[in-house]
């Protein structure tokens, strides 16, 4: 992240793929399953007409996959027509035969495109040391081109691995003395192995301004280095990583003076620094996204160094993760900078905050670790600041906490890849999968968490308009594992559909299942003798829903929704009891979310229903998440918990 900016007002970057968006012109992007990665596309594509002006900078790792060196002696160029990247399979450390299917891969999408080898680009990124098939790529890239288009949404999606979400930044800006706005597209990848010299991550910016590749070079060096090298998320710089800029002129806007090189120069950083921003924020098992800034070092180098080496230390980011104000593991990571470095750093002119609150200076500790300070470090942004005291000069890197999901995706999941003689790479993940001594936690917590709820009745409530397309499938493996705990749930679905294809399930399982009208006594005796009751209720009823759950005698009732539970300024709202939900209520604490659910749980908790679960129905098994785990995936409203 840039210091010192001098940039001048710009549009705000826009994250989100609108249908009514304006692309750069000339660019389209496709995506296809070739059949790396099993049900989801693994192969993406960007072709420009004309051919663009190209420049990229490339992971700084002495150990770089083919694509990198490939790529590397092709660029800066001012002829390229395509970039194919496929996800699931890095195709590094793969020895001679990768190197041959990478340009075999560039031939074969060249000769599609009736287009020359070298105007080709290629990428790959996934599991490192996995021999990459070429056939499933290459029988894939006629398809592939024939489906390309002007949505770049496939193609953000097809390129991801770890990644939760895709990432995408655009912006659209008029450069001084030009008659046309241009139009900058950047879409990236990263979630782990994440510590930039460049780069940090796959990114693709696609613009039709004009500009030679010399300074497209020039420039992307330069912002790289101010946003995607500033980031952190484990300290690991990968194989493959690279951000190409692609510029193919098609507006009526080149960029050639002072002034239009430094307007092009803040639009291509506001873009990446969006984009560097959503790789930290989607960091490997990351639940909060971390910035510190480090000012008042003498030079730049110095301020850079250390607000890198604070945002990689193991010790700090698993205090971001705790929320506590550690600020003395802060000053601890930039000691050891200091050290490693040969900076001169002097702590008795240090002073550190937290979230803007001090929490040490050179006078010492300022601040007891009240609970405003704990409060604020649970927020999903979290910045320190550290002034160093001796000059003028700052940086600000980004990075994530670093949570127990991190170690399961790169230690369990990881030995869970299997790769078929064909190429493909899926994921086992039985339990059996699993190292013995996680198995073993997961099983004798698993049975304690079942324990708790034997004989209980629950209502599981489905409005109109909820869910995703395989929700009834969901609920029914839900609810399967429901019975099998001892739970005796009803349930109420917003169609017959969904109805039948959760009765129809559950009884090939060996389960009784009852068609059911809103009948509390004809229910509770159906419930007692162990039958799952299905209702059908296509019309919202919350307040009719919380009545008869409280006649049926269901100590809990579970709510899907297409949000994430309750949300305040602060975050995820994870518990709360009846009162401070009604205080929270009357005094507008929580962000708008749908009417009915604010009517249900207003019901609930006035009628004195024992426990109220507010659940994310596009979640994967979110019952089951939100019933066996100690903290749930959604927002409980009950009088067993903390407001």
């Amino acid at each position: 992240m840039t210091d010192d900016s001098n940039s001048s007002a710009l549009p705000e970057v826009t994250t989100e793929l609108s249908s009514g968006l304006a692309m750069p012109d000339g660019f389209s992007w496709g995506a296809a399953r070739c059949g790396i990665k099993q049900g989801r596309p693994d192969l993406g594509l960007i072709l420009s007409t004309p051919p663009a002006a190209t420049a990229a900078c490339v992971t700084s790792n002495k150990v770089r996959a083919p694509c990198v060196d490939r790529n590397a002696s092709l660029v800066p160029s001012e002829s390229i027509r395509a970039l194919v990247i496929n996800s699931g399979n890095a195709n590094a450390l793969t020895g001679p035969t990768g190197a041959r299917t990478n340009q075999a891969i560039a031939d074969e999408l060249a000769a599609v495109l009736d287009a020359p080898a070298d105007s080709v680009l290629t990428a790959s990124t996934g599991a490192i040391g996995v021999p990459l098939s070429e056939d499933l790529v290459t029988r894939a890239l006629a398809n592939l081109v024939r489906r390309a288009g002007g949505n770049p949404k496939g193609f953000a999606e097809a390129i991801m691995t770890t990644d939760t979400c895709p990432k995408v930044a655009h912006l659209e800006v008029t450069l001084p003395d030009t008659e046309e706005s241009i139009r900058i597209l950047g879409v990236a990848k990263g979630s782990g192995m994440i510590h930039p010299q460049m780069a940090t991550t796959l990114a693709f910016v696609c613009t039709d301004a004009k500009v030679s590749p010399a300074l497209l070079k020039e420039m992307l060096g330069g912002v790289v280095d101010d946003t995607f090298n500033a980031i952190s998320v484990d300290g690991d710089t990968s194989t493959n990583d690279m951000v190409i800029a692609f510029a193919n002129g098609t507006r009526n806007a080149e960029v050639k003076s002072e002034p239009q090189v430094r307007a092009m120069t803040d639009a291509l950083a506001a873009v990446l620094d969006s984009l560097a921003e959503q790789v930290a924020r989607d960091g490997e098992g990351a639940t909060r996204l971390l910035e510190v800034e480090v000012s008042g070092a003498p030079d730049r180098r110095s301020a850079r160094l250390v607000a890198r080496g604070i945002c990689r230390s193991s010790l700090f980011k698993c205090s971001v993760f705790a929320g506590q104000p550690d600020f003395g593991r802060v000053a601890m990571a930039a000691g050891q900078v200091a050290f490693e470095e040969k900076l001169d750093i002097d702590p008795s002119k240090m002073t550190i905050a937290a979230q803007g609150i001090e929490l040490y200076s050179p006078r010492g500790p300022t601040r007891d670790r009240g609970a405003d300070v704990v409060r604020r470090l649970r927020e999903d942004v979290v910045r320190w600041s550290v002034d160093l005291g001796l000059g003028k000069h700052h940086f600000v890197a980004r990075g994530c906490d670093l949570s127990y999901d991190y170690v399961r995706i790169n230690a369990d999941e990881d030995s869970q890849i299997q790769v078929s003689p064909e190429g493909v790479a899926g994921h086992n993940t039985m339990l059996a999968a699993y190292s013995p001594r996680l198995r073993h936690h997961l099983l004798v917590e698993g049975l304690a968490y079942v324990r708790r709820f034997s004989g209980q009745k629950m209502m599981v409530y489905v409005p109109p308009n909820v869910g995703r397309e395989d929700l009834a499938d969901m609920l029914a493996g839900d609810l399967e594992l429901c019975l099998d705990a001892g739970l005796r749930p009803a349930v109420s679905v917003p169609n017959d559909a969904m109805a039948e294809t959760i009765q129809s399930t559950l009884r090939d399982k060996g389960h009784f299942t009852s068609a059911v009208s809103s009948d509390p006594m004809r229910m509770t005796r159906l419930l007692d003798r162990g039958h799952l009751c299905v209702m059908v209720r296509s019309s919202p009823d919350p307040a009719g829903i919380v009545d008869l759950s409280i006649k049926i005698g269901a100590q809990k009732l579970l709510m899907m929704t297409n949000e994430s539970g309750l949300r305040d300024r602060y975050g995820h709202v994870q518990r709360l009891s009846p009162e401070n939900f009604l205080l929270g209520l009357e005094r507008g604490r929580f962000e708008p979310t749908h009417a009915d659910t604010l009517v249900l749980a207003r019901h609930a908790t006035t009628r004195g229903l024992g426990a109220l679960h507010l659940l994310d129905s596009r979640v994967p098994h979110a019952i089951v998440g939100e019933l066996f785990t100690d903290d749930g995936i959604g927002t409980i409203i009950t009088r067993q918990a903390i407001g």
